[in-house]
Order: C-alpha cells, then structure tokens, then sequence
C-alpha cells in the first residue's frame, strides 16, 4: 500500500480551505493500493474509507479496483452527543459498570466515529475542573490522546463568564458548575463584590465573572483555563460567556455595564469598537495568546491543536423576534468582532441553527462570507438542538440531519443528538455532515417558512420522510449496516414503533420519567396536561416500550452485541418505569384496581433494579443508571398520596 502526503493535490486545488485538509484519492488495482491526501488527517479519512470496503471471505480480503476522490462539506463534524454532565445531561456513555469499562467503551465509539469520519464529539462539561472525580485528569487526557490519534476532536464545556449553571436551580442544573465560580469583585480574593453585565431577568446574573474590564478577574479565569488544558489536553474547549443569546438581550445586559467598563468602552452599541464587540474582542485575544502559550508536549501542541469555540454574548435564534433584519445586525456584529479580535485560525463563533431568509439564501454562509472577508481566520460553529437530545424530545432516531446541510459554509457543526442509543441516528449525522446535500436524505426547502415547518416537524418527531424512515430508508441501512440483516430488520423496528418524538419507547430515565416527577409534585396544568391526557400518552409509551423491548430482544438473539444487551436491560428499566408513571396517572384518573396496579408495579422495579450488575460510575451523575434508584424512590413518595 502507498501511502502519499501532497499539499497540493490537484483534487483538492479548487476546494474551500475547510475541505481541503481533508481531501483524498483514493486507487485500488491489480497493481496494489496507492491513497494520496492533502494531509495527515486526509490519510486518515481515506483510509477509513478503504476498511469499508474489504470484504471478508473467509480465507481472504478483498476489495473492489476503483478510484475514488473524495472531500467533506463541513470541516469539524460532530455527529455524536456523548456528554457525561452539563446543563442538559446524562447523554453520555456512563453504564453505572466502572472507570475502567468506561474507557475501554469510549474507546470503541472512537474507534466507530474513526470509522465514520465523526472527527468531533461533545464530551463533557460544564467546568474547567480537572479533578471533579477521581481519576478524571487521567481518563480524559487518554482518551483525548487516543482520539487525537484517530483525527477526532472531543469537546469539553465551560464558562468564560457568566456561571448559569451556579446559581440557576432545575433538574437540568443537577450538579453545578464543576470549576471555580469567581465573582465580580474590586480585588481578590475577597474584595466587595459589585454588579456588572448579566443576563436581563435573571436574579444575581450581574454578579458572577461578568465583568469585561476586570483584569484581575480575567486573570483568575485564564489560570484555571491554562491549567485545564495542560492536564487534560482537550481537542476543543466550548466557552460560554455572558448568557445572552438574543441579540435585544445580550443589549440590555450591555446597557447595565459598571462604571468602569462604561469609562473603557463607552458606547452602548454591539458592533463598535467602543461598544460591546471591542469588550468581547479584547477577553477573547486574552483567551486565544494565554492558551496558545502553554508549553508543548511530545503529542500535543494547543496552539495547533486546541480549537476556541467562543459562544455567547450572542449566540442567536432563528426564531427571534425582529427577524430578518435582526440577523443582518448580528451578522455585523460577528463581522466587527472578528476583525477586532485579530488573527487566530483556531476561533470559532459559536451560534445557535440558523436557516434561510425569505428568498431561500443560507444564513450561515452569510455569516461565513463576512467573516471570510475580515480574513482572520474564523469560522462558524453551529449548536443544533432540534430534538433528540433529550432536552427538545427524546426520540430515539431524529432527523434533524436532514437539513444540515443549510448550514453551509460551517466550519463546525454539532447536532446534539446521537448519544447513548442512537448509533443509527449518529450514523446518519455522519453522512449528512460529510456529504452534505448529497447524502441522499437531504431536504430541500425553498425558503424561510419552509425550512421553519420543517425544523417543527423534526422537534416534534413527525417528519418521517421515506427517504431516511421508509423500508429502504438510510434508517434501515444504517441499522442492518451495525447489526446485520436480520438484528438489525429487528432494530428498525423498534426506533420506528414510536408515533412521534413525544411518545416513543422509554429508554432512558432522565428526563422522560424524572419530568413526569414534577407534574406529580403540581406542575400538571403548566403546559395544559390533563391527567385522561397523560392516561393517553403513557397508554401508549408502555405500549411502544414493550415493543421496542420484544424487537431488541429478538435482535440481540439474532447477534450478540454490547450495544444491543445495554439496550434491552434499559428498555427494560424503561418499560417498568413507564407502567408506575400509567398506573399513578390512572390512580388520579380514578380508575378501579390503579392503587394494586402501582403498587405492585413500584415493587417490580425495585426487584429489578436490586439484580442489575451495577458497581459504579465514571462521572458524577453516573449517567442514566445514576438518576434510576433515586427517580424510584422520588416516584414513591409523590404517587404515595395517590
């Protein structure tokens, strides 16, 4: 096999620099296999390529004669939602079995986004500790080499400023912020505390690191940064900043700056030098000349390889009001900022999925032009959070890859879904984010109100396209492709018994039982539920439930599989739980035998959650299995007045 490295590899001359690096040929004859790439990281694409194509024979491998060229559409694709702990949580691949079996699994999904081209994984977040459980610096300093090994890029999460997760209280802020939270102090450590920006509405924000022009503040702050990353050498670092999204919100919180950042950066506009985007500007360079110092290591240089992902104040909705000419002011802003903060290929801005204006033009490129045109070096990241992620919906398959290709002119884009369960759905994010319109599956709406049905109809778990959720859909594939013919005929149906994403199979405890806690708690009416509602719906999630488990459980008979055998115990926690949920709502409907029913149901569970192999946890939360114990004995004591 010959392998070749040619920067100047004629496939890849008329290509944007954000496919370029990754552009390959790829020539199987009689004579051998020749794979020529632009770089390193282009080697690595085509090879994952060529191990897709060998066909074991039993005495022998073989592979087709062909040419191939071939390059991605976004540069950085995260196709995979793996997050241990942040402020939407439990995503990640924690069984409840171990540090150890932990590693070794994490390693295998690395080694399946290596054979993906996945080469961006949301890891873990929100905080820049290094020692938030045992082990940890260790742990995610290997697995950060062995990804880096592999061209994948795992993100880690926190605050530049800002520390929501601190003082915001709800079930999706379980743990905290795992880092130091420094306020706004006249000097430290202990000095008076005072107000600055910060979120409008939301009591204390203004207290808590927001302030711009406090150096001593911000070198409190780049210190435990500086020491995050020499100790786990993180691909990527997600810094969120002063909680604004909205462009109106992140100025009214610039609006009630201190005197001091009033006295260095006077103007109450965004985008001016004198304003908010030469205050931002100014603590970003900070961030980028202070991380881009650290020494080097033998494997690891973070002013090469750690990437910035700069997000907030203002990270933009597509559903903001004002539109869309509140989209032409942020579009400036991004231009402003990125020409005041200077040179540094490693940045990205971070916003939330932006769509098409009203004559059908993509909104990302646009942002993607401007900042082209500054010419520092910047590119977008793109946040999707459209479903599947636990937090929107938690159906099991969502298709919000299908319009991922209108982020066009990304350099990264995450869509935050394909977590623990959704290998399929991760490996339809693969091919959209390498293919881009070409996948096969791409929707193609003509404008604005087009693309926002669409976006509806994906967060609500009803599109079903035939082209990815029909019989010889790209779901069906990508089942059939990770278990075989017959596991994985069994596979698809179970992600597709359930009718929409609010109804699907229970699988995971948090958040779709850990919800129906509070409603028990008096928090019934707030969305306009009924209990002969609720009835319905969990009527039929124990229905699907039981489904999905009788199909897994087929598959897993048809092959064993680690993923499979974790899917079915789940299904099974899950189905038990879903029959409690039923029976407490069937208790307040006033149903006959409902008081037996929960009962001996509560007692089902226990028995069986008691016989499950679990011996300990990798992260703080433990991942789902932390939260099934405790949502037990939650669901006891508030369906007790039943």
């Amino acid at each position: 096999m010959r392998l070749v490295v040619d920067a100047d590899l004629p496939a890849a001359r008329l290509l944007h620099p954000n496919q370029r690096v990754e552009a390959y040929t790829l020539a199987v004859d009689t004579q051998g296999i020749t794979l020529v790439a632009a770089s390193t990281e282009g080697l690595l694409r085509g090879v994952s390529t060529l191990l897709q194509l060998f066909r074991d024979e039993g005495d022998a491998l073989l592979c087709p004669c062909l040419q191939i060229t071939d390059w991605p559409h976004f540069r950085y694709r995260c196709a995979s939602d793996w997050l241990l702990n942040a402020e939407i949580n439990r995503w990640g691949y924690d069984w409840g079995d171990g540090v150890e079996a932990f590693c070794r699994r994490a390693e295998r999904k690395l080694d399946f986004c290596f054979e993906h081209k996945i080469n961006q994984v949301w890891f873990d977040g929100l905080g820049w500790s290094t020692d938030r459980t045992p082990r940890y610096a260790d742990l995610m300093r290997h697995l950060n080499r062995y990804a880096r090994q592999r061209g994948i890029s795992l993100v880690f999460a926190g605050y530049g400023g800002g520390y929501g997760t601190s003082y915001q209280v709800s079930e999706l802020y379980r743990c905290g912020y795992q880092g130091q939270v420094f306020l706004n102090r006249e000097s430290y450590p202990d000095g008076p505390e005072y107000f600055c920006c910060g979120l409008p509405g939301a009591a204390g924000a203004r207290r808590y690191g927001t302030c711009l022009t406090n150096d001593d503040l911000q070198d409190l702050k780049l210190r435990e940064m500086e020491h995050f990353v020499a100790t786990v050498q993180p691909g990527a670092m997600y810094l969120h900043d002063i909680d604004t999204g909205y462009l109106s919100e992140s100025h009214e919180a610039w609006l009630m700056r201190c005197p001091k950042c009033r006295e260095r950066f006077p103007s109450d506009e965004m985008a001016d030098p004198r304003g908010q985007a030469g205050a931002v500007a100014a603590w970003f360079r900070k961030v980028c000349d202070r991380l881009s110092q650290i020494p080097p290591t033998s494997d690891y240089r973070p002013a090469e390889d750690l990437c910035l992902l700069f997000t907030s104040p203002v990270y933009t909705h597509f559903r903001e009001p004002g539109q869309p000419e509140v989209w032409r002011e942020e579009v400036e802003y991004f231009r402003v900022l990125s020409s005041l903060l200077g040179p540094a290929p490693q940045v990205q801005f971070g916003i939330r999925e932006q769509f098409l204006e009203p004559d059908g033009s993509k909104r990302i490129a646009q942002l993607a032009d401007a900042l082209e045109a500054v010419g520092n070096g910047h590119g977008v990241y793109v946040i999707s959070f459209c479903g599947g992620d636990n937090y929107l919906s938690d159906d099991l398959v969502n298709a919000s890859c299908v319009f991922a290709h209108l982020f066009e002119g990304a350099r990264s884009v995450c869509l935050s879904n394909g977590g623990v369960h959704e290998e399929p759905t991760q490996l339809l994010n693969a091919r959209a984010l390498w293919s881009g319109p070409e996948s096969g599956y791409a929707d193609q709406p003509a404008d604005a109100s087009q693309a926002q049905s669409l976006v509806d109809q994906v967060i609500a778990g009803t599109y079903r396209a035939a082209s990815v959720f029909g019989s010889q859909g790209a779901l069906h594939e990508a089942c059939c492709h990770l278990w075989g013919p017959e596991a994985g005929e069994h596979m698809f149906r179970a992600y597709t018994c359930e009718p929409d994403g609010m109804r699907g199979p229970v699988s995971r405890v948090w958040w779709a039982i850990t919800r129906e806690v509070r409603r028990f708690r008096g928090d019934l009416n707030a969305h306009g539920w009924t209990w002969e509602s609720l009835r319905e719906l969990w009527q039929t999630r124990v229905q699907v439930t039981a489904e999905a488990l009788e199909h897994a459980q087929k598959a897993l008979q048809a092959r064993e599989d680690p993923d499979l055998r974790w899917f079915v115990t789940c299904l099974g926690v899950g189905l038990r739980f879903a029959r409690i949920v039923l029976a407490a709502v069937e208790v307040r409907c006033g149903e006959a035998n409902a008081g037996t029913v929960l009962t001996a149901s509560l007692e089902e569970l226990e028995a069986y959650l008691s016989a499950l192999p679990l011996s300990g946890r990798a992260d703080i939360l433990g991942g789902d299995p932390g939260c099934w114990q405790e949502t037990l004995e939650l669901l006891r004591e508030v369906t007790s007045a039943s």
